[in-house]
């Protein structure tokens, strides 16, 4: 007697390798985006802006979507400092925020006369100051505190990529006071 059983139905060989080979695509698909959302700085804190030459020595630019100033003083450093000073993010109810007191503004003058003994080293010779209009609180270019003994703008750590781009980790925000002497003394963020 004859085996009569039916014959085992496989499907070709062809159409399990394209399976196979489609799902190995997407699957390198997958991992290309991934590296590519990460190096991009998305869900890490990290900004990456225009390549360091882009900024001139002396520069102050917004960067409106992450709330900071990006500074270049003229020796060539850059400091990212926040738009929003301490008085105003520990009040949920206001949030006024820092900006550059504008060259035509007519206080400007008085402003640095009055507290241009009080600024940083690396604001020496810059005519910028940045105002609260709320607390009417003042700033130097490099975010230190001139009209009273209290916190500083906070400050968020600045790197140059092997590829010379300016990037900006606003996940680590470091924050500091006037301190007698010491003009950035760290203090506990709040």
């Amino acid at each position: 007697m004859r085996d009569e059983s039916p014959p085992s139905v496989r499907p070709p060989v062809a159409l399990g390798c394209t399976a196979v080979l489609a799902a190995l695509v997407l699957l390198i698909l997958v991992a290309l985006a991934g590296i590519a959302f990460l190096e991009s700085g998305a869900n890490t804190g990290k900004v990456i802006l225009d390549p360091a030459e882009a900024y001139a020595r002396g520069s102050v630019e917004f960067v409106g979507k992450e709330h900071l100033y990006l500074v270049r003083l003229t020796d060539g450093t850059f400091l990212a400092l926040s738009d929003l000073d301490a008085a105003n993010r520990a009040n949920l109810q206001r949030r006024c925020r820092v900006s550059p007191v504008p060259v035509s503004d007519p206080w400007l003058p008085q402003l640095l006369e009055r507290l241009g003994g009080r600024m940083s080293a690396g604001a020496a010779g810059s005519t910028l100051v940045f105002r609260e209009d709320c607390n009417q609180a003042v700033y130097d270019v490099t975010g230190l505190r001139l009209d009273a003994d209290a916190p500083n703008l906070d400050r968020y750590p600045v790197s140059i990529s092997e590829t010379g781009l300016v990037g900006v980790d606003v996940s680590k925000r470091s924050c500091t006071a006037r301190a007698g002497a010491q003009l950035f003394a760290a203090i506990p963020c709040k």
